[in-house]
């Protein structure tokens, strides 16, 4: 009788495949349940979203979701498909820093798709239809709603949240009634300014200290524009860490040169969308570090 030869090669390669297809399996199963990926114990992600030519941030930690704008109505699809994959289900507050397409051209899908508990607005209106789709969409959410005002603070989580301006109540630029946000988180601190150019921001160092200016993390203006971004300002701020959200080859030529070179002579870390795509750092509330 002849003698049965056992194909051990093949039952491993059966054993690798079935290993593979579970692992896939689940991970499809866990990444289209909805359930949120977690965040380490202690740490605040910071995810600077690829919209192309405009702004979307978002900040994470195991007791807090923010979003800060939602870029351009082209980048709907990309920007719902980022807080999917991260499992995003609720946002503690939504900012949409200033009436610009670039900026809330996302926020009646947000307002509509998430579970947005509160959302903070400057008090200025806009006629586009962008806007108008926007305070539909948060009026039909039920979140609660805020006016921006200076020095005024939300707590959420282990977050604390500090409004720097916008500061006057008239603007010649609708760039200049820009929320721009302060968040601290632990030891680190971020600052997010919208598009706010060279009058608000003299503005905010007229009227706040340099120890509250004085940020680990800075979102620069306007996309690196230099009707943004003066130096008095970069100075006050003094930030390790610089981001800039634009889109490659863009028409108006952001980030400007004058920008970039007083960045280069002052010595932050420099970090682009239109160069490096999404960007994510994680601060452990002692030192912030890209990803």
């Amino acid at each position: 009788m002849a003698k049965r030869r056992y194909n051990n090669k093949g039952r491993l390669t059966m054993w690798v495949a079935f290993v593979v297809f579970a692992a896939v399996y689940f991970a499809f199963s866990y990444f289209n349940s909805g359930s949120p990926l977690p965040v380490a114990n202690g740490e605040l992600e910071i995810h600077i979203i690829d919209v192309g030519q405009g702004d979307s941030a978002l900040l994470r930690t195991e007791d807090a979701v923010v979003l800060i704008d939602a870029g351009p109505r082209s980048a709907k699809p990309d920007l719902e498909r980022y807080l999917d994959s991260l499992g995003v289900e609720g946002i503690d507050y939504a900012i949409f820093t200033h009436p610009h397409e670039d900026h809330i051209g996302g926020a009646d899908m947000v307002m509509t798709n998430y579970d947005v508990k509160n959302v903070i607005l400057p008090g200025v209106e806009h006629t586009s239809a962008t806007f108008e789709n926007m305070i539909d969409a948060i009026e039909e959410s039920g979140a609660e709603v805020y006016q921006a005002s200076p020095a005024d603070i939300y707590d959420v989580g282990s977050l604390r949240l500090t409004v720097l301006a916008p500061i006057s109540d008239e603007y010649e630029s609708l760039n200049d009634y820009s929320v721009v946000i302060r968040v601290d988180f632990g030891d680190t601190s971020f600052m997010f300014t919208g598009d706010a150019e060279a009058v608000s921001e003299e503005e905010m160092l007229r009227k706040f200290s340099a120890k509250t200016l004085d940020c680990d993390f800075l979102k620069a203006g306007h996309h690196g524009s230099s009707t943004s971004n003066t130096r008095a300002f970069l100075e006050a701020v003094s930030p390790d860490i610089v981001t800039i959200s634009c889109e490659k080859n863009n028409s108006y030529g952001h980030p400007h040169r004058e920008v970039i070179a007083d960045l280069a002579d002052m010595g932050p870390a420099v970090y682009r969308t239109d160069s490096m795509g999404t960007i994510v750092f994680v601060s452990d509330g002692k030192e912030i570090k890209a990803k």
